[in-house]
């Protein structure tokens, strides 16, 4: 349902997320856990469309979603 495969996602040259590969099936429930800065609002705001990926690809429902804007990935 929800696959993120290696996204990078960046503020300016920092890195904040460094390649993370997740996949969530329908039904599942998952908690993203981790110290301050350790990328948990850049994971969810990149999902979102809030930011965007530098590397890497984000498929829902096997549509590839990064680069959408962020109300069609909320309408989704």
């Amino acid at each position: 349902m929800l696959e993120l495969k290696n996204i990078w996602v960046y503020y300016d040259k920092i890195a904040a997320v460094r390649d993370l590969s997740l996949t969530v099936e329908q039904g599942d429930f998952v908690t993203i856990l981790g110290a301050n800065g350790a990328g948990k609002s850049s994971t969810l705001n990149a999902i979102s469309g809030v930011v965007k990926v530098k590397k890497g690809e984000i498929h829902f429902r096997g549509q590839k979603i990064n680069g959408l804007a962020s109300a069609k990935i909320a309408a989704m």
